[in-house]
């Protein structure tokens, strides 16, 4: 093979790696909001402690981003802080915390830093105000690094190469800096190659919802076929006394009760399947493998028998058809 046909080959794999991809997305910010839609990505380059990894996007469940650390900002902000640490005057507390407060998140890694190298005589006040700062953003746990989870269940810690995702949905379409959200969940399927995802969203896909409340997902499988359902992802039923769910139907935190094998039994919360409108109700959960009995097209929906449209979150769903 001549160095030029090399090349080209190289420069073809290259843009098939680096392809952009539309993969649907839930997006979690700071202020508590939540969106839907799909964003434009490719395989995620992700750097670690141990090198630097390539991840194929399909592979790739959730990605909680770190707190930013923005060096353009640190002369002006330490100055600040150390006001602010070596103060007992109110009227300098109350007007050096607001410029402080000013940077958001961005100021929570120079104060970390400050807190943890350094004494001075009034250093309750500098940890005040990062107590406010964690307070306002409704955050208690952080990271200064990114963590990436796979399909199974790795967690990996390390920092993506991008900085922005563009994002668009029904009614928006817009780029979003990663510095503003928290985290977001990630599904995406080739579906030539007979693989789809989607998400089932606890506000509309209820079962006792007779508007929509079944998600048709236009896949027609046909008897004899293996289907296989993935999914992940929590939800919030506020007709449950706001208790959080997996697609298992076991409550965050709480005792895990769903053990049984029998595929018609599912706790409240537990994401289901049918095939066809008329189809007898089937758990679906996190995982499961199931022989078509029927043919038809494929429906999914989440356990519930009271609807409420006040319902949070979402199950990410990733099925296969073969």
């Amino acid at each position: 093979m001549t160095p030029k046909l090399i090349l080209v080959v190289l420069l073809f794999y290259s843009t098939i790696s680096w392809a952009q991809k539309l993969a649907d997305v839930t997006l979690y910010f700071y202020d508590g909001s939540i969106l839907y839609g799909q964003a434009k990505m490719k395989d995620i380059n992700f750097n670690t402690p141990y090198g630097k990894m390539t991840i194929p996007l399909k592979d790739v469940a959730q990605i909680t981003f770190g707190l930013e650390k923005d060096e353009s900002i640190a002369s002006e902000i330490n100055k600040n802080i150390q006001i602010l640490a070596n103060t007992s005057d109110e009227k300098s507390i109350e007007a050096v915390s607001e410029n402080i407060k000013k940077y958001g998140l961005k100021a929570i890694y120079f104060i970390e830093n400050f807190l943890d190298k350094n004494t001075a005589t009034n250093s309750e006040n500098v940890s005040a105000v990062l107590n406010e700062i964690l307070s306002e953003c409704n955050i208690s746990d952080y990271s200064f690094m990114d963590a990436l989870m796979t399909n199974n269940g790795d967690r990996i810690s390390g920092s993506v190469d991008f900085k922005t995702i563009e994002f668009s949905n029904s009614f928006l379409k817009t780029t979003f800096a990663i510095s503003n959200i928290k985290s977001m969940d990630i599904s995406y399927f080739d579906n030539t190659n007979g693989n789809y995802s989607f998400v089932v969203k606890a506000s509309k896909h209820i079962m006792a919802n007779n508007n929509g409340g079944w998600l048709n997902t236009g896949i027609k499988v046909k008897k004899g076929q293996t289907i296989e359902i993935t999914a992940r992802g929590e939800i919030v039923l506020a007709s449950l006394d706001n208790k959080k769910y997996t697609p298992d139907g076991n409550v965050v935190g709480g005792e895990i009760t769903n053990e049984t094998a029998d595929p018609t039994y599912f706790n409240y919360g537990t994401l289901i399947f049918k095939i066809g409108l008329n189809g007898k109700n089937l758990r679906a959960g996190s995982n499961t493998k199931y022989i078509a009995d029927a043919d038809g097209v494929i429906y999914l929906t989440i356990y519930e028998t009271v609807y409420s449209e006040k319902n949070t979150g979402s199950y990410q769903v990733k099925m296969s058809v073969k």
